[in-house]
């Protein structure tokens, strides 16, 4: 599958087969992370964490649950049922927000890898937050001090057949 192909069949999946990808799969997946474009080549100002422990995956989206009830007074499980999840983390950039534009650029990277080897993904957001405001939670997942958990990416291999939606966004020409 080329690269285009992979990036219009990605797809959010949110239900799992219960068996976890392989560590080639794995190790080609990190190595398309570690491909991004970063600005300044600060490579240095980002981490990833690759979650892969049953009893911790669990912890994460409990927290994340909890802290989303807290936060709105909803609960939601995020827990879709992924045997991976990779957390990418970031210390302050050189400029406000760039931290953010380096993770999404990272997460993309990975899903459209993962997706050309037949390996479906979902974006998360929540368990982040929960993360973040949980200090021993980080500091047991290896994050690094000074850096703050921004984005997570979901893998697996999805157990539903929901197609792949098409998006419109907004666009002009000048």
């Amino acid at each position: 599958m080329n690269a285009l192909e992979a990036i219009l069949k990605r797809k959010s999946t949110r239900a799992y087969k219960p068996e976890q990808i392989s560590e080639d799969a794995l190790e080609k997946i990190l190595k398309a992370a570690c491909a991004s474009p970063v600005g300044m080549a600060r490579y240095d100002t980002l981490h990833i964490t690759v979650v892969q422990n049953e009893d911790m995956l669990v912890r994460i989206f409990d927290e994340a649950e909890e802290d989303l009830f807290k936060a709105i007074g909803i609960r939601k499980n995020m827990n879709f049922g992924a045997k991976t999840v990779i957390i990418v983390s970031s210390a302050p950039a050189y400029r406000e927000g760039v931290e953010y534009a380096h993770a999404g650029i990272i997460i993309e990277n990975m899903v459209i890898a993962a997706t050309s080897m037949g390996i479906d993904s979902v974006i998360l957001g929540g368990p982040i937050a929960a993360i973040s405001h949980n200090e021993a939670l980080k500091s047991e997942l290896g994050i690094p001090a000074g850096f703050e958990p921004l984005l997570a990416v979901a893998l697996g291999y999805g157990s539903d057949e929901t197609p792949v939606k098409e998006h419109t966004i907004s666009i002009n020409r000048v």
